[in-house]
């Protein structure tokens, strides 16, 4: 991928016109956006779309890329201890109080706090809790990564002792909401990632995603469902009545709201072509 790198606000991604997330070749022949999907040549898991601009004989990236699922990296989960050392109550009860969950909740998710990078911290995970990145999320919102990171799961504590079927979130936040309402749940880095380690995480499980209200939302779940309903033992598709689960659950949503929305879903089915 040293031929690709990310947009920036002076250099946005030419496809959406975002500064970030995107990763635009150095040549400016294709594009990786995890956001657009129409004109896209094929889907690259973990990063996004493949939009080619421009073909020519020196550069032909479409082929020639095999993205291996990473493995664990003992000095980001060296990094991501330090960082959860660094949590105290005192320095946790503000993101707490913002998002609507406890501490509780948030600890299970592995928060840490960055006082250099100015941010909350959640290590991503593959299944063994193999560490391969580390998330920080601002207190204005912004989330970036820890340099070196690669895009992973939240994995909450006790995940992999749990037999009860299993919901897909997206992001941190709204996986501790799941953990806070006593669910078994995983979070996926993004609306478009994550689906190769979902797949290995989630083989033999019954499944729901917990889908984002908004057009990237659905078409990320679907395409989840896509690649779990060939291992897992079922896949359904649920979407709150508002932009996500966090936004419900301040609403007033309980437990057995989530619990009705999870039971009225339909049934993912593999299709054929």
């Amino acid at each position: 991928m040293n031929q690709f790198k990310r947009a920036t606000h002076r250099d946005p991604c030419p496809i959406c016109g975002k500064p970030d997330w995107c990763l635009v070749a150095k040549d400016k022949s294709a594009v990786i956006c995890p956001r657009m999907e129409d004109g896209s040549d094929k889907y690259i898991d973990g990063s996004g779309y493949l939009h080619v601009l421009e073909r020519n004989e020196k550069y032909e990236p479409v082929q020639s890329y095999r993205f291996e699922l990473p493995h664990h990296n003992q000095i980001m989960a060296d990094i991501a201890k330090k960082y959860m050392n660094s949590a105290t109550d005192s320095i946790v009860v503000g993101l707490s109080a913002n998002l609507g969950v406890s501490i509780e909740s948030l600890r299970a998710l592995w928060i840490g706090h960055s006082r250099t990078k100015g941010g909350f911290t959640f290590p991503m995970f593959r299944k063994g809790y193999q560490v391969l990145g580390i998330r920080i999320r601002r207190d204005n919102g912004k989330k970036f990564s820890v340099k070196g990171s690669k895009e992973g799961l939240f994995i909450p504590k006790g995940f992999e002792e749990d037999s009860r079927p299993v919901v897909v979130c997206e992001g941190p936040t709204d996986t501790a909401c799941c953990v806070e309402m006593d669910f078994r749940t995983v979070g996926r880095p993004s609306c478009l990632g994550g689906g190769k380690l979902l797949k290995e995480l989630l083989e033999g499980e019954h499944v729901c995603i917990l889908a984002d209200s908004d057009g990237p939302g659905q078409n990320g779940a679907n395409k989840l469902a896509q690649d779990l309903v060939k291992k897992s033992k079922s896949v359904s598709i649920a979407t709150p009545p508002v932009k996500d689960l966090r936004e419900w659950k301040n609403e007033g949503c309980q437990r057995e709201d989530v619990l009705s929305l999870i039971r009225g879903a339909v049934s993912y089915q593999a299709t054929t072509s």
